[in-house]
Formats: C-alpha cells, structure tokens, sequence
C-alpha cells in the first residue's frame, strides 16, 4: 500500500495491470487505463509544496477511489500520477469514470498545509484501452502519459483519449 495516497503502491498496481491486461487479452475482453493528475486553478497563493503535501494527495486517491468499482483497482504510477486499471471496461465506460472523477475534484475543497489553507485543484485525466491502443503494458502506459500531457496543456478538468490506436 502507497503511504501517501492509500492506494496500492507502484509495484503491486504494475502487477494487477500486467495480470488484468493479460487476462483481457487471453479473452478478448476490454480493460481500460486511467492515468490521473492533478492541476492547480484559481487565484489563491500557492506552490508546489502545498499540493505535495500529504492532505491533498490523500483526498484525490480518495476521489479516485470513490469513483471505482470493487474490481477496479487503482495505484502510484510515479510521482504525482495516479492510476485506476479498469477490468471489463471499454473506452465509453472509461470516459465516465474519468468525468465522474474530473467533477468530484472540481467541486471538492481540498487541505493545504493547514487546515486554514483550502486550495482549488482540479484533475485531467487520460484514457486508453485495449484492445484500442494495444496489448503491451507499457505501450498503453506511454500512450496515457501523452495524452494527459496534451490535457495538461489545455487546460483543467479535462479527460483525453490515447491517439494512437492500434490498426484491428
């Protein structure tokens, strides 16, 4: 378990994505990746120690894991990316639970160092799938990473999809 986040830590998420991917693969069955991370918005004073601090990083894994059923999983990718493997899920049901997140953390008042210092923070999140962008772990995890780098650029709250689908 991730002491930061609560939620399965980096190795043990890369194990339940590589055995779900591998299962969906052996029965032809669609998976989804959600990659998360989180992006400042509004006025208020702020820097990146508040938003590393322990609180809001706690209550966005908390949304995330708000927003996942009991056989979702999800984890630390690295560093401030979170992640939520999506078993028997295709790309329209990704995009719900990735909207579903994006309006939680939107309305959500988040902690900052002290319990005073409330900051607004939004969350961009990335959706791929298989088999739409692949079968390789790290292929869907590549292609997640650059889609959430394209939301990031954009703007706050959004989902993005991989681009670079798979030829069938």
């Amino acid at each position: 378990m991730d002491t930061t986040t609560g939620l399965l830590d980096h190795e043990i998420f890369m194990e339940r994505f590589e055995e779900e991917l591998r299962r969906a693969v052996r029965f032809d069955r669609p998976l989804a990746l959600l990659v998360a991370s989180w992006s400042h918005k509004g006025p208020q004073s702020f820097n990146a120690r508040t938003v590393k601090s322990y609180g809001p990083m706690l209550q966005l894994a908390g949304i995330i894991r708000k927003g996942l059923r009991d056989v979702d999983a999800g984890g630390r990718l690295d560093g401030e990316l979170l992640a939520a493997v999506l078993p028997e899920t295709d790309l329209q049901g990704a995009r719900v639970v990735a909207e579903r997140i994006c309006k939680e953390a939107e309305s959500h008042e988040f902690a900052g160092e002290s319990l005073d210092d409330l900051i607004q923070l939004t969350v961009n999140v990335a959706i791929v799938a298989h088999p739409d962008h692949g079968t390789d772990p790290e292929v869907l995890i590549a292609e997640a990473r650059v889609a959430l780098e394209r939301a990031q650029t954009d703007g706050y709250g959004l989902v993005y999809e991989g681009d670079r689908p798979q030829p069938a």
